[in-house]
């Protein structure tokens, strides 16, 4: 590529850069896109998440072993969790759990048990060279059966219906 090429190259790219910009109505938000599910009966494994609680018993986890493992390990991609305090833990079904934290499918049947830790303090994630996510809410969902970590996270407010 030419010099001259090269620079009517990036100045396309820069007005084109600032067309989208100025698209965005000042002070707004951006709007989140979309989640994009699979269609129904779409090939795949279903999720099994990451080992965490090993159940007590046929029924699956309880409470006091939930908000054991909890308050003693960090919330997975955290760099720095502060003043943690759990402020809920629900038994609901998946189907449930996607519709209070507005999220995709975990890949389990919608009447799957599971358990949903909501929590306060500073959450702290990495993110893109030099910024550093930080969240006032974190979340972890469980398989209540398997007591495997299926969805961790911050949240910038508390979810609906905790």
């Amino acid at each position: 590529m030419t010099p001259t090429t090269r620079c009517a190259f990036l100045l396309a790219i820069g007005t084109l850069s600032l067309a989208a910009c100025a698209a965005q109505p000042h002070g707004q938000a951006p709007v989140p896109p979309p989640i994009v599910e699979p269609p129904p009966g779409a090939a795949g494994a279903a999720a099994v998440g990451h080992a965490a609680i090993a159940p007590t018993g046929p029924a699956g986890i309880t409470d006091d072993q939930v908000r054991a493992y909890v308050l003693s390990h960090r919330v997975p991609a955290t760099v720095q969790t502060t003043n943690l305090a759990i402020l809920a833990t629900r038994f609901i079904t998946a189907q449930e759990v996607r519709q209070m934290l507005h999220s995709a499918r975990l890949g389990l049947p919608e009447d799957e048990p599971m358990c949903v830790v909501v929590m306060s303090g500073k959450f702290v994630f990495a993110g893109p060279p030099g910024q550093t996510p930080t969240f006032p809410y974190g979340v972890e969902v469980f398989d209540a059966r398997t007591g495997n970590l299926m969805q961790s996270g911050g949240m910038p407010r508390l979810p609906e219906g905790r």
